[in-house]
């Protein structure tokens, strides 16, 4: 049974036990509100004043404040809002009312079921100029924060029953001295909620006014709203010219709106069902519009921007629309001098004006809240300072807001121009985009999750006579825009590429590009991937040209590139189809070693007060990968011309083609691949036709390797002469290089290995010297070295690999036609022994660039290296073998109609030979020895010397062995000895006047290097001619010949030799000179030593013995006479000379001895005149007597004194003793024995007329002298 509370007594509610609770808390609550409406009001006004005072950097006062707690009704009056520099106050208000409810404590925001603003008034003034006095306040209120709070999207709050009323504007114009005039300004909102809260709405959206004495009032299009929970507003506006007002726009916006034309029709629509909402729907369109920067530069303008409006809702951050139209759009976008776009800058803080500064009148405020007012830049400071960790958590901690979701059906861009200035370029860069159009449609920002419906687009546009048109589509996870362009010049990047190349680029590009984005995974994100995917081709380049001034440094007719996929995660590129047709480069590199492209590119500009730049850090990715399914290059052209060479290095490649299927930088598998192009040297031979190359083969790039067929014909090497300058002495005047065969080559970590197998030739060889010998004479340098018409390898066959040895076989050689000029410096250094550099010659020249560096002469004049060190015997070096040294084989060799011009510059004056006709053959031979001996080929070679001298080489020799090993036989018959005068001037001091030579050689090299020689030299009519005046030397040649030659003038020498070719002193034609030049000295020294090795005699010839004190010539002395005698009769070109000696000291008793006799033979004849016969033994004693019985001399006697009787000895002692001995008696016997032996050699038959007695020589002779008469000779 229900209670009736009127039943119920006072006092039987007492009795209840929660009767005390409630009345308390009801106490309380009573107590509380009355304390809160008692001391809230005081307590707030001051803080508030003081807070509002600081934000707007004026004095803000309040004249009251009340609040009801029990209601939650809470309004201000009489706030005022002071002017600035104690102008009137800015804004007053007389009440501000707000009811709030309890279920703003609930969702924790506002919820006020009434806010009412009565009697405001606002006076503004525009100072001119776009300044206001309200600048200060905004410039406070905008100010960047300290520590910016997070966006958190729209405020969370319902007001409901919004309601203006009284209010009044004051719009003070001083720049034209108007004033402006709104009164009874009311203004109605039924609410603005963001939050889902029913709340009853007592009034309908109004708006009116009076401006300047004419009314508004607008009309609301609905039931009552209290009824229905809905209604509309109507805005309409049409032609609206903003010109008139744009000049009170503020001045510190980054832009000036120079004129612009609104219409509306827009319906603003306020619902409470089902949920709360304000839709805005219609149209909204902009005419005219035009906008310039701050300097009054064209940035912006269009015809048209009409906004069709399905539903558009701010409370709740959605906007649908259902048209998007903008009609001749023209953007002007600069950059100037300092780099600075006008697009950057709208959004750099604009300056603050001048007479707004400084305004502030808030006395009370603090000094660091009205510094942001006076110093805008502070605040821009402050703006751009990093947050502090701890705003950085706040900001963490909060929930990011909510993104808009923007919604458009369609997108129409008509007639659009982009104007683009770029001053940053020299010379200064200027495009324009004409006819831009652009067409979207489903556009949804964000896009949708679902991805049904992606954002698609379409447009196109006109660069400068070049056409480009995209289309594209897009989601959350993926995108894709396709372009097809048109002859888009290159030259529109002219500006830009000038400013780091120095040519000139023209050309056109057409085709289609793409770029693809597939949104990565969360893992691939964080490792930096972005899902890029760039695709081309159809895609063609045409008529490309690289010219400086007018000069043409490399040209394409047309790249084409066809199925190109470049997915940059992956960092590869794919193409189906690369093909380069008609190119032409100029590969030049100048005198100071830099190459063409480098003086293409310009200097970059110093960093001015800035350190060395640290080098980037090394990246870690992965190498690109490239590949091409069908690669080629037709028409190609490339000349080549390198100064930085000692000598300039020029070849023309013309006719370039290159065919390459699959070829992949990281492929291993061989491919189909071909080469082919031809080759000539300008100004080398240029009348010749150019060589031919053709390669059809197979090619992979990693690692490198090829194999296939070569076809090679007369590629001229000697265009490539310069680059070997560094390892030759030579220069190439003219060398075509030829191959025909196979060709594998293989590239591995340990090196590069090739394998050649066929037949190649070398045609038209001219190659002149190039050593600089010290001394230097002018025919030593520069004069033709070696000339050919061809060298034919026929089977060649090159096989090198990283750590095995060389090998190289030819199975037949033959040289045609070849020409070698030999050459002897001053220093006596053959000119070949230099054609290839040293090694630190060549690193010299490979560094400097110069000629080769002068070759040191490694021996010294043959006569000195002759007479420097005996032969000696000497143990044969073993060297170790090199396991890496080249295997070469030669199969046989054939030399056809070969000459060799000799010159000797070390002799003075010069000698010149010729070694014509040469024609001979070598078998086959190798480096590589046969059961450990070396394998010697058969050589045969004949020829002519000097056009006149049969020339004949036979015998066996390997050039390829170490040691060396030889057994060859020369010979030459009938050499005209006259051209070797300089010779004999140089070392005999005589020209030759007629003569000739026929020389026997055989030369013999053991492998240990001993060497055996002989050396049969036959002279026939050998004349020399008189004593040269100030020849080096002068030897007895007239004489040397005399002795030599027979009867028929034939001299006839062998001179075997012998020695160790390991002794390093040791040289062959030093030794056979020296040999020579002493048995010419012979003739001056010993004369008849010279007859003595044709006669067989001895060094005795030259002296004829006779018996002390005697004149008679001895038997043994008539024999070495009896030679002498046969020696002049063969040589009737010798005159001999006889000099008598004698010496009283050494022949004394000989004398007195020998005058004895004469007395003793006196004796004889006195008796008999007549008979002329010797004293005999028998007759001796007797007539001795009769000497010794008349002799006045003293004489042993007897006791009587008479003369006694001695024996023939005791006579001979006796007379020899009393017998005088004197000069005139030496000399006397002197002339006797010249007299003796002349008459011996006449009584030989020896012409008188060559035969000469010299004046005696008696007196004291030599130590060791013996008792003769001296032999000289000469020629007649």
């Amino acid at each position: 049974m229900p209670i009736s509370l009127r039943s119920v007594s006072f006092a039987t509610l007492r009795q209840h036990r929660w009767f005390r609770p409630a009345v308390r808390a009801l106490a309380g609550v009573i107590a509380l509100w009355f304390v809160t409406w008692l001391a809230l009001p005081p307590l707030v006004k001051g803080p508030l004043e003081r807070i509002a005072s600081e934000q707007l950097g004026r004095t803000v006062t309040v004249g009251g404040i009340d609040f009801e707690p029990w209601s939650l009704e809470f309004a201000l009056r009489d706030v005022a809002v002071a002017g600035a520099n104690g102008s009137p106050p800015q804004l007053t208000i007389g009440r501000v009312y707000a009811d709030g409810e309890l279920q703003s404590l609930l969702r924790l925001a506002p919820v006020v079921d009434a806010f009412t603003i009565e009697n405001p008034v606002l006076r503004i003034t525009h100072l001119g100029d776009g300044r206001y006095d309200v600048d200060d306040i905004i410039a406070k209120v905008t100010a960047p924060q300290s520590e910016p709070e997070p966006d958190t999207g729209p405020a969370r709050l319902a007001l409901y029953n919004l309601a203006l009323t009284g209010g009044s504007i004051d719009f003070i114009d001083n720049a034209v001295r108007e004033t402006h005039e709104v009164r009874a300004l009311a203004l109605q909102v039924p609410f603005i909620s963001t939050l889902p809260s029913q709340r009853e709405v007592k009034v309908e959206p109004h708006l009116a006014f009076t401006l300047d004495g004419s009314r508004f009032d607008s009309s609301v299009q609905s039931t009552p709203f209290a009824q229905t929970g809905h209604a509309d507003a109507q805005i309409q506006l049409q032609g609206l010219n903003l010109a008139p007002y744009l000049g009170y726009l503020p001045a510190n916006l980054p832009v000036k709106v120079l004129g612009a034309t609104l219409d509306a029709d827009v319906k603003v629509a306020f619902e409470q069902h089902p949920r709360m909402a304000v839709k805005l729907t219609g149209t909204v369109q902009a005419s005219g519009v035009r906008i310039a920067d701050r300097q009054g530069a064209d940035l912006l303008s269009y015809e048209r921007l009409k906004i069709d409006m399905a539903d558009v809702r701010p409370l709740e951050q959605i906007v649908r629309l259902q048209h998007v139209e903008l009609t001749a759009p023209a953007v002007t976008a600069t950059r100037d001098a300092n780099g600075q776009l006008n697009l950057a800058q709208l959004a750099a803080p604009a300056p603050q004006p001048a007479a707004a500064q400084g305004t502030t009148t808030a006395p009370a405020a603090p000094a660091a809240a009205a510094e942001p007012a006076s110093s805008p830049a502070a605040g821009a400071s402050a703006a751009s300072a990093t947050a502090s960790p701890a705003s950085t958590g706040k900001a963490k901690a909060k929930t990011a807001a909510p993104a808009w979701a923007v919604e458009v059906a369609s997108v129409a861009v008509r007639g659009g121009t982009l104007r683009w200035a770029d001053a940053t370029t020299r010379p200064a860069a200027a495009l324009q985009a004409t006819d831009i159009t652009l067409d979207a449609a489903d556009v949804a920002l964000p896009f949708a999750k679902d991805n049904a419906k992606p954002f698609s687009f379409k447009g196109g546009l006109n660069l400068q006579g070049s056409t480009l048109s995209f289309t594209g589509e897009a989601t959350d996870q993926k995108a894709q825009v396709n372009a097809t362009v048109n002859a888009l010049a290159l030259q529109l990047a002219a500006p830009y590429l000038a400013q780091t190349l120095e040519p000139t680029v023209t050309g056109q590009l057409s085709g289609d590009v793409g770029v693809a984005w597939q949104a990565p995974t969360p893992q691939a994100a964080q490792a930096g991937a972005t899902g890029v995917t760039l695709k081309a081709g159809p895609l063609a380049l045409e008529q490309l040209i690289v010219k400086q001034g007018k000069t043409t440094l490399a040209s394409l007719g047309k790249l084409d590139i066809a199925g190109a996929v470049v997915p940059l995660d992956a960092r590869s590129a794919t193409l189906d189809r690369l093909a380069i047709s008609q190119p032409q480069l100029a590969v030049e590199r100048g005198a100071d070693g830099r190459w063409m492209f480098e003086r293409w590119l310009k200097a970059a500009p110093a960093a001015q007060g800035s350190a060395t730049t640290d080098p980037a850090p090394a990246s870690n990715a992965a190498p690109w990968k490239l590949r091409v399914a069908d690669f080629s290059v037709q028409g190609g052209t490339v000349s080549l011309a390198d100064n930085a060479q000692p000598r300039p290095v020029a070849l023309d490649v013309t006719a370039l083609g290159i065919t390459a299927r699959n070829l992949a930088s990281d492929g291993s598998k061989l491919e189909a691949f071909t080469l082919t192009a031809r080759a000539a040297a300008p100004g080398k031979g240029s009348k010749a036709a150019p060589g031919k190359l053709d390669y059809q083969g197979t090619l992979a790039l990693k690692p490198l390797t090829t194999q296939g067929k070569l076809d090679a014909t007369r590629l001229p090497l000697h265009a490539l002469d310069g680059y070997l300058a560094s390892q030759l002495s030579v220069e190439l005047l003219r060398a075509d290089v030829g191959y025909r065969g196979q060709v594998a080559l293989a590239q591995t970590d340990k090196g590069v290995s090739l394998r050649l197998s066929g037949d190649a030739v070398v045609e038209d060889l001219q190659a002149n010297s190039t050593a600089a010998f010290t001394p230097k004479t002018e025919a030593q340098v520069g004069e033709e070295l070696l000339a050919w018409k061809s060298l034919n390898l026929r089977g060649l066959a090159v096989a090198t690999a990283p750590g095995t040895a060389p090998r190289v076989e030819v199975k037949e050689t033959s040289l045609v036609d070849f020409f070698a000029r030999v050459t002897i410096n001053e220093a006596g250094r053959i000119n070949l022994s230099d054609i290839a550099k040293t090694p630190a010659e060549a690193r010299a020249a490979n560094a400097a660039s110069v000629a080769a560096s002068t070759a040191a002469p490694t021996a010294s004049a043959p006569a000195s290296a002759a007479s420097a060190t005996p032969t000696a015997p000497a143990t044969a070096a073993v060297a170790q073998a090199d396991p890496l040294a080249p295997v070469v084989a030669f199969g046989p060799v054939s030399l056809v109609n070969g000459r060799v011009a000799f010159s000797d510059f070390f002799i003075k004056p010069n000698y010149s030979a010729d070694l014509s006709d040469l024609t001979g053959k070598l078998s086959a031979f190798s480096s590589e020895a046969s059961g450990g001996e070396p394998m010697l080929a058969d050589l045969e070679l004949r020829g002519r010397a000097e056009g006149s001298a049969s020339l004949e080489v036979t015998g066996k020799l390997n050039p390829l062995a170490k040691p060396l090993a030889l057994d060859i036989v020369g010979k030459v018959r009938d050499l005209e000895l006259p051209p070797l005068t300089p010779y004999s001037v140089k070392y005999a001091g005589h020209g030759i006047e007629r003569g000739k030579l026929s020389v026997d050689v055989n030369y013999k090299v053991l492998p240990n290097g001993q060497l055996t020689a002989s050396n049969r030299l036959v002279l026939n009519q050998l004349t020399f001619g008189e004593p040269v005046e100030g020849a080096p030397n002068s030897l007895p040649v007239k004489l040397a010949v005399a002795l030599l030659a027979d009867r028929q003038g034939v001299i006839d020498l062998d001179l075997p030799i012998s020695g160790s070719l390991n002794d390093p002193q040791f040289r062959i034609g030093p030794v056979i000179f020296k040999v020579i030049v002493n048995l010419i000295g012979k003739a001056l020294t010993s004369p008849f030593s010279l007859l003595a090795s044709a006669l067989g005699g001895g060094e005795e010839m030259s002296h004829v013995p006779f018996a002390p004190g005697s004149a008679t010539l001895t038997p043994e002395a008539q024999q070495n006479l009896d030679k002498v005698a046969k020696a002049l009769a063969d040589r009737p070109a010798l005159k001999i000379t006889v000099t008598g000696t004698a010496s009283l000291q050494e022949e004394r008793e000989g004398l007195q001895r020998e005058s004895l006799q004469q007395r003793v033979l006196a004796e004889k004849r006195r008796a008999n005149p007549g008979d002329t016969a010797p004293v005999s033994a028998a007759e001796y004693p007797a007539l001795l007597k009769d000497v010794y019985r008349r002799a006045d001399m003293p004489k042993p006697r007897n006791l009587v004194g008479l003369a006694k009787d001695l024996t023939v000895p005791e006579m001979e002692t006796l007379l020899l003793a009393h017998q005088p001995a004197t000069e005139a008696m030496a000399a006397e016997l002197a002339t006797q024995r010249s007299q003796a032996i002349r008459a011996y050699l006449v009584a030989q038959k020896l012409p008188v007329e060559r035969l000469f007695v010299a004046a005696p020589k008696a007196g004291k002779q030599a130590e060791k002298w013996t008792p003769r008469a001296d032999l000289s000779l000469a020629t007649q």
